[in-house]
């Protein structure tokens, strides 16, 4: 019989615990926390009130919110939430004592074309610095299994420019391989669609 208290699994945060994990799927807005998930417009008042004053706490997104013409309450936040916290990746967006982690990376399909990239949305930070756009569509390229000079090609640069990005971004990380570089990136959505 196997011993269930040696079961190790891991399991979405707010599928089992107090921590919060906002996420779009089907065009809607979705929350879970206690094991419940939530629609948006259904948030229980304490998450809402939480990422109303994370809003307040950060003026660039703010302006990147105005500059969009996003200025009503609901319809600023709706657009925060899915800017910030849109992917579900396994990661809390806010713990059960209301702490908001910035982390997490959602490809909403304006990527590299927004001009509210890295104001609204999250950068993707390790350390004390964060990955540019070129290492990040890189990165994606890695790991989808790419090589080199494949990415070369695709991004019409030189294959010394692709082995540049991989070394940036693995002292960026702190990992020493390509294959690092791609688990680091699928253990957090980060993949090519």
């Amino acid at each position: 019989m196997i011993d269930l208290n040696k079961v190790k699994q891991a399991l979405p945060p707010g599928l089992e615990d107090d921590n919060v994990e906002f996420y779009v799927f089907n065009n809607n807005i979705k929350c879970l926390h206690q094991g419940k998930t939530y629609l948006w417009g259904d948030f229980p008042v304490w998450i809402m009130e939480r990422i109303e004053q994370d809003m307040l706490e950060n003026p660039e997104a703010l302006r990147a919110l105005v500059a969009w013409d996003f200025i009503q309450r609901e319809e600023a936040m709706r657009q925060y939430i899915i800017c910030r916290f849109g992917g579900f990746d396994g990661h809390a967006d806010m713990e059960a004592d209301g702490k908001i982690k910035h982390v997490e990376y959602f490809e909403c399909g304006r990527r590299g074309q927004c001009a509210s990239e890295g104001k609204l949305c999250s950068a993707i930070k390790v350390g004390d610095d964060h990955l540019t756009k070129q290492e990040i569509i890189v990165l994606k390229k890695v790991a989808a299994g790419k090589p080199n000079k494949i990415i070369a090609d695709e991004l019409s640069i030189s294959e010394e420019t692709v082995s540049s990005h991989n070394q940036n971004i693995q002292r960026k990380l702190g990992v020493s391989s390509k294959i690092e570089m791609a688990t680091w990136a699928v253990k957090r959505n980060i993949i090519e669609s």
